[in-house]
């Protein structure tokens, strides 16, 4: 299995002109906490976690730019990198998601630990002698 393989290619995505508490808010509303930042040609250019976002939003002035604030060195895998490859990268590096972009650094998607979540339950069993009351029960389709 590789990154392309359970990666997520439905990802919002943001631009160095874009204002940290509209990207904050934004963030908020959808849940997210990494979000790629890209330039006119999806190129990859930075990273913003919610981390960069708090930080500026409780040190500086709310109308500071993601460019401002992004994080520039950003680690990044292919689309063929193998699943295990994904998975210790983010799990040395303590990542909660990694960018795949191409040789040109063109943004493709994104593994979060969502999706590692998900493409585990999906290839997951539920032991027999697992209980689970009726009215907790749930059916996901992913």
């Amino acid at each position: 299995m590789r990154a392309k393989d359970i990666m997520n290619t439905d990802i919002f995505i943001l631009n160095e002109t874009d204002n940290i508490f509209q990207a904050s808010t934004f963030m908020k509303k959808e849940r997210i906490r990494n979000l790629p930042v890209v330039d006119k040609h999806n190129k990859l250019v930075g990273l913003v976690t919610l981390r960069e976002i708090v930080d500026a939003l409780t040190e500086g002035p709310r109308t500071q730019t993601i460019g401002d604030i992004m994080i520039t060195e950003v680690k990044t895998i292919g689309p063929e990198t193998p699943l295990k490859g994904t998975i210790e990268v983010m799990i040395i590096n303590k990542f909660g998601s990694m960018p795949v972009v191409d040789n040109n650094m063109k943004l493709l998607g994104m593994v979060t630990e969502l999706d590692l979540l998900k493409r585990l339950y999906s290839i997951s069993e539920m032991p027999d002698d697992f209980y689970i009351p009726e009215d907790k029960k749930q059916t996901f389709q992913f």
